[in-house]
């Protein structure tokens, strides 16, 4: 896999290929956010072969702090394992060198791949939304 800066027509091209339910559930508004994700530095695409098997980056939202993302196409070589480490190495490279002290994500609780990886990465789950509403708050 070869890294390249993220471009916001590669989470476009994801998207017009095949996604299985909950990806297109959880990515379907990825397309209306995509300019939004170019971060120099902290957003990157994988790509295989010519095809862009992912997107992935780091939003900043203020000193410190950042918003994770991470949007994959159906053409996942079969080794994941070895893709997801090289992600998992690059959001540490970033994270270290932007001095992010946080990094949140969302992850759909019925989305298990989806949180296991979020796991890989070193995320935990801190409070469910509906833990949130159960507690008042809005979101």
């Amino acid at each position: 896999m070869r890294l390249v800066d993220y471009k916001p027509e590669h989470i476009r091209s994801i998207l017009d290929g095949n996604m299985a339910s909950l990806a297109r559930k959880s990515f379907g508004i990825a397309d209306d956010i995509a300019d939004d994700l170019v971060a120099p530095g902290l957003s990157f695409s994988g790509i295989v072969d010519g095809y862009v098997i992912a997107s992935a980056g780091i939003k900043p939202l203020w000193k410190g702090v950042g918003e994770g993302w991470f949007v994959a196409s159906d053409n996942m070589p079969k080794k994941k394992l070895s893709v997801i480490k090289l992600i998992r190495e690059n959001f540490d490279s970033m994270i270290q060198e932007n001095n992010l002290v946080r990094v949140q994500a969302g992850v759909r609780s019925d989305w298990l791949e989806a949180k296991r990886f979020a796991e890989f990465l070193g995320l935990s789950m801190k409070v469910s939304c509906a833990n949130m509403a159960q507690m008042g708050k809005i979101i």
